[in-house]
């Protein structure tokens, strides 16, 4: 099965994080499938660039994305009026 999550990177105390596709069996550390953006929280305000339309193709063909991801993809959503 497959899971949108976070991958951290960077250094001890300064971590900013890719949003990747990877298989839920292997550690979030390990392979993944696809890069789909990424999110630095050290920045002010926090960086959030996803590829919502890749995250979205992703879920059509069955990745589940993890709570945090989520709470992002309704953050980086374009606001419609």
């Amino acid at each position: 099965m497959l899971k949108i999550r976070l991958r951290r990177m960077g250094s001890k105390k300064a971590p900013f994080y890719r949003v990747v596709v990877s298989d839920s069996q292997r550690t979030p550390r390990g392979r993944f499938v696809d890069t789909v953006g990424c999110y630095d929280p050290g920045t002010e305000p926090a960086r959030v660039e996803l590829d919502v339309d890749r995250i979205n193709e992703w879920i059509r063909k069955g990745a589940h994305p993890s709570d945090t991801v989520k709470s992002l993809i309704g953050k980086a959503a374009p606001k419609t009026a």
